[in-house]
């Protein structure tokens, strides 16, 4: 069966669509079909980081039943295993719980993993969000306002006990963090955002550039190799933190 998980966060600018399209092409490269869905209306980058042509059909169209899930679904050309179905060309695009749950239950069917990036906060991308998936993965940066702003979002996920939470702490700088101690400690992190840790992403500030221009990381990327364990952990498989 397949895992649907979303990927939320509290605030803006914490790196969720980077960390979703690395994950996604991690999972892909350990043999598992993996479905990127990218929910932001009007807003999606995904067809830049990952060299897509947008399509006939985005998901608001799937959802409106103006097309057929396998015309939403584009494959990722450098990337056996991964696809990717792009968000709403209508920024008003408001998402129905029962009816996104419905047509994301018929995309999984066909993948071992569905990835769902929603905008940060809450709103109809977040509720809809929370009907259709088994698992949530909070990315927050390691300082107090955004580590807050994961616990509001933890709060509300723990309406639907049946989602697990993970959260994944990204950029951090090892040594900035020793610096300036911008929270006291990483179980800080976990403590305040109430979540299980699932991964730390270290700094890197060639990413996003590299992402932005449809460019794949490099082997030698730490952030690659950090998003490479978080998928390892995803299938079952215990690693190491790595910092």
């Amino acid at each position: 069966m397949s895992q649907v998980i979303v990927i939320t966060s509290g605030k803006g600018g914490v790196g969720k669509s980077c960390l979703t399209v690395i994950l996604g092409r991690e999972l892909a490269r350990l043999g598992c079909r993996t479905l990127l869905i990218e929910m932001e209306p009007g807003l999606g980058a995904f067809d830049l980081m990952m060299n897509l042509e947008r399509g006939v059909c985005c998901l608001s169209d799937f959802l409106s039943g103006r097309c057929a899930a396998k015309d939403c679904m584009i494959p990722v050309p450098d990337e056996p295993g991964l696809w990717a179905v792009l968000a709403p060309n209508e920024r008003e695009f408001f998402y129905d719980p029962p009816v996104f749950a419905e047509k994301t239950d018929e995309l999984a069917g066909s993948f071992d993993f569905v990835l769902i990036e929603t905008p940060p906060g809450f709103g109809s991308c977040f509720e809809a969000a929370q009907n259709a998936v088994d698992a949530a993965v909070i990315i927050a940066t390691p300082d107090l306002p955004c580590l807050r702003d994961g616990r509001a979002v933890s709060d509300r996920l723990d309406e639907r006990p049946q989602i697990r939470q993970w959260l994944v702490i990204n950029r951090l700088d090892t040594k900035q963090f020793c610096r300036r101690r911008p929270i006291p400690h990483l179980d800080f992190a976990i403590d305040t955002v109430g979540a299980q840790l699932l991964g730390i992403v270290p700094e890197d500030q060639e990413l996003p550039y590299r992402l932005g221009a449809g460019m794949v990381l490099p082997q030698q990327s730490s952030a690659r190799a950090a998003c490479r364990n978080i998928a390892l952990r995803l299938l079952g498989q215990t690693v190491e933190l790595g910092v």
